[in-house]
């Protein structure tokens, strides 16, 4: 497999062509590199005082890495994943990865933190003073709804989360510690809905921790399901979360306590209870 590079040595750019192939006395694969001559004039000299072009090949190669990753943990197990996979898949030399990654773990943390500073992005955010009733009705339906649709956009990454849960004790510690920072920073926003009159509540720190619980076996299930969350279940854990919050009455009058889950939403329920793995892992594990 050849590609195209450009080399600058001060203010020149030269062309190479670099090849990889397979020492047959050693079996490791090496790179040559043949020498196709000067860059064109947009690419090659600079005058004096013109600035150089930024080289941005080692970021370009560094995100190909990250996103060959990503199309092979959507196909296969992540233990089934190796560096030399991902520079097959990115469409480079094996020896390539290791200029940007330590090993397959390095690379799957790269891509598993641009997930998560994708869905930062997108989350909504409960620093905000507390509005009327029904904007933090609003404010926080839109957040369990987001966050409910995560699964289906980044099925490989999450899976492969979840798969290297099982053996990589760094991650579950930093998973448990995301988790407490989200209880408390929900728990917090509770609190400040209680201050304000909006809502009654015993345990903001207790409610806040079984509703994320719920959310997480939710969000767990499709993900190791490899498959999108039931509409009705998403709509199951948004009312329950309406209910269990703000109280909200039935038309005869009833209170939230009183109605019935819905069996998915149940079991989820369960699930977690059960001693199931409940962190949301992602996003991040910091409600904002």
């Amino acid at each position: 497999m050849a590609h195209e590079v450009i080399k600058r040595v001060g203010r020149r750019a030269y062309r190479y062509q670099v090849e990889s192939y397979r020492d047959r006395t050693t079996h490791k694969v090496r790179s040559r590199w043949t020498y196709l001559g000067v860059a064109d004039a947009a690419a090659g000299s600079l005058g004096p005082g013109e600035p150089r072009a930024p080289r941005r090949e080692a970021s370009a190669t560094r995100e190909g890495l990250i996103d060959a990753f990503e199309r092979l943990a959507e196909r296969l197990p992540y233990a089934a994943v190796t560096a030399g996979a991902v520079a097959r898949e990115a469409g480079l030399a094996h020896g390539t990865f290791y200029r940007h990654f330590k090993d397959k773990r390095a690379v799957f943390v790269a891509a598993l933190d641009r997930v998560r500073a994708e869905f930062d992005r997108e989350k909504p955010s409960f620093d905000a003073p507390c509005g009327t009733l029904a904007e933090e009705r609003a404010r926080v339906r839109a957040w369990v709804e987001a966050l409910l649709l995560k699964p289906g956009e980044h099925p490989g990454v999450l899976h492969a989360f979840f798969e290297a849960l099982e053996n990589d004790e760094e991650l579950r510690a930093e998973r448990g510690a995301r988790r407490n920072e989200r209880v408390a920073a929900f728990g917090a926003y509770l609190k400040g809905l209680a201050e304000t009159g909006i809502i009654a509540v015993v345990s903001a720190d207790g409610l806040a921790a079984a509703l994320l619980a719920l959310v997480d076996a939710v969000f767990r299930a499709a993900v190791v399901e490899r498959v999108t969350v039931d509409p009705l279940l998403a709509a199951g854990a948004v009312d329950v979360f309406d209910r269990a919050i703000f109280q909200v009455c039935a038309p005869d009058g009833s209170v939230a306590s009183a109605t019935v889950l819905p069996t998915g939403v149940a079991n989820a329920m369960r699930v977690a209870s059960a001693g199931g793995s409940t962190t949301p892992s992602l996003p991040d594990s910091k409600v904002q």
